[in-house]
């Protein structure tokens, strides 16, 4: 499979933004070279938009409110960024976007990162700050019945860990979506960080770098892993998609064949694109409207 025209622009942005180095230098440094990447010149209009700090660890949110009056489903958003950056402003346009397309509240949760905080710090910030929005999505006019976990790459990492411990304590959740996520730390040696291992903006040693910052303590890998969990009963309807050009692309893929020999309702698509394409350009799009929809039509069921 060669590079799309599409993907090659995605690969030339990411390069002209320094976007392939971000591995290379302090955390901190690289969080604020960061901070204006993904300025949106043109942001989506939603009916309203509220930072809060929630909880008794003040986890900060950003909750994004449809337009219109009814009471809406909600979906709990994490951000990717390697569990080391990124952060509520990176993924305000997606945010925006799948509110408006999916008719649902977003809760966008911006999790305490590493390596200032190990797992399971930004992992327990998710789940805290759902079972939170559980209690509280009448404050915003919405329904906890109808609930949703999505996010992209360390994001989607998110989203599955949560929904693996919200299944354990009896919590039902009515979808997760997923793009181009982490499910598995790099020890297992999946085909695709080899094939994939340079070129694409996000490395083989780059995604080291980002899981040797989250997983300090070996001794954690194994449940730090949601590839490795023994049980994937009980999971909600799932949508996954992943880039053929990255080197997450199999554990992706490996993640939903667990779903679906578990009886799970699985969607899973591959497209032909680079990491971090969501949301962008044409491809990017049609993948945003496949996960709106599904969203949409599993919260509205």
């Amino acid at each position: 499979m060669k590079l799309s025209e599409e993907a090659k622009k995605t690969l030339e942005f990411g390069k002209q933004n320094g976007l392939d180095k971000i591995h290379l230098y302090p955390p901190s440094q690289t969080r604020e070279m960061m901070k204006h990447a993904f300025d949106e010149q043109n942001k989506t209009k939603v009916e309203n938009v509220i930072d809060e700090n929630i909880g008794l660890d003040n986890i900060p949110v950003r909750i994004y409110v449809p337009q219109g009056r009814e009471i809406f489903p909600v979906i709990s958003y994490f951000h990717g960024g390697g569990f080391t950056l990124m952060s509520l402003d990176s993924h305000d346009e997606i945010c925006r976007k799948i509110c408006n397309s999916s008719k649902a509240i977003i809760m966008s949760v911006g999790y305490r990162l590493a390596p200032e905080n190990p797992y399971p710090a930004g992992p327990l910030d998710c789940l805290n700050a759902t079972k939170w929005m559980i209690e509280n999505a009448h404050k915003y006019n919405g329904n906890a019945e109808k609930l949703a976990l999505a996010g992209d790459s360390a994001g989607g990492y998110m989203a599955f860990w949560v929904a693996q411990r919200l299944s354990k304590q009896g919590i039902d959740l009515k979808a997760q979506f997923a793009t181009y996520p982490v499910t598995d730390h790099y020890s297992a040696n999946h085909n695709s960080w080899e094939e994939n291992k340079d070129g694409y903006l996000l490395t083989a040693e780059m995604m080291k770098w980002f899981w040797d910052n989250f997983t300090t303590d070996s001794d954690q890998i194994e449940e730090a892993s949601p590839l490795r969990s023994e049980d994937f009963s009980g999971q909600p309807p799932t949508m996954i998609f992943t880039c053929h050009f990255d080197p997450l692309r199999d554990e992706g893929k490996a993640y939903a064949i667990k779903l679906i020999e578990s009886g799970v309702e699985t969607h899973y698509k591959n497209f032909p694109n680079i990491h971090g394409f969501f949301g962008t350009n044409e491809m990017g799009m049609e993948a945003m409207e496949m996960a709106c929809k599904f969203l949409h039509d599993k919260l509205y069921s």
